[in-house]
């Protein structure tokens, strides 16, 4: 017996499920208005934990909170995880059409995620934005809720070392935009990242020798990372020709 949800699969056409991939900085708020449909259901952590920080008194400010304070931000993501993955599971389940706002720094639980939208007949979509990773410190350094620069520069790297991954998981339903300004600074070397980090007012705990060795030999590591991911760009999308595919994705 053919169970009623497929029955409307089959009248109203599969749900559409886009994900929306990009480092700190890479202006997915903007994006989103420009190509996405205003009339999917967003899920995006941060949206919901901004309200919780607002709702509580604390703001967006993190940069000036106190240890205190940066406790009970840490107690409000925990919600907000929670409700957004509750968000997530109501929507789904009622075949919703919606656009999951993340990183993409991680992808085993994206393609896992994808994977369980297209168990319940979803059709997804990947749309990636790309900026340098200078272009990703500088605005991260002009938001109120400001991450540290080496979350930042590891995130970057975590997302752009994921492209072609996501390139043959979301084979022509793959999209990557460039969204760097005209005047985005291209390169990557110590001196560009050094004034980042002398801004940041975040500091740690003191660290052993042993941990001191690791960190080091972590940062190297990272930076040559990201030194290989800068001189070798891979293709993108013009916004002409995101626009549609996207078009002709949702139809």
């Amino acid at each position: 017996m053919i169970k009623l949800s497929e029955l409307l699969l089959e009248v109203i056409g599969k749900p559409k499920a886009i994900f929306l991939a990009g480092p700190a900085g890479s202006g997915k708020s903007y994006i989103t208005k420009q190509i996405l449909p205003s009339n999917f259901i967003t899920i995006n952590v941060d949206d919901t934990y901004e309200e919780l920080l607002k709702a509580s008194g604390l703001g967006l400010k993190m940069k000036d909170f106190t240890s205190d304070q940066l406790s009970q931000a840490a107690k409000l993501m925990g919600q907000a995880q929670k409700a957004t993955k509750e968000k997530f599971a109501q929507s789904s389940e009622e075949k919703q059409n919606l656009i999951i706002d993340g990183t993409g720094a991680a992808s085993k639980p994206l393609l896992k995620k994808k994977q369980e939208l297209e168990v319940l007949g979803y059709e997804c979509m990947m749309v990636m934005l790309y900026v340098s990773p200078i272009t990703s410190l500088q605005r991260n350094a002009e938001r109120d809720r400001s991450l540290m620069p080496s979350i930042v520069l590891r995130t970057w790297r975590d997302v752009n070392q994921n492209i072609n991954t996501y390139k043959q998981a979301f084979g022509d339903k793959f999209i990557l935009i460039n969204n760097d300004p005209k005047d985005a600074t291209k390169g990557f070397s110590q001196e560009l990242i050094r004034p980042y980090f002398e801004a940041s007012k975040a500091k740690g705990k003191p660290k052993t020798p042993e941990e001191q060795a690791k960190a080091k030999a972590d940062r190297e590591k990272l930076n040559t990372d990201i030194e290989i991911l800068v001189k070798d760009l891979p293709e993108f999308d013009t916004i002409d020709s995101a626009k549609s595919k996207i078009n002709e994705f949702i139809s």
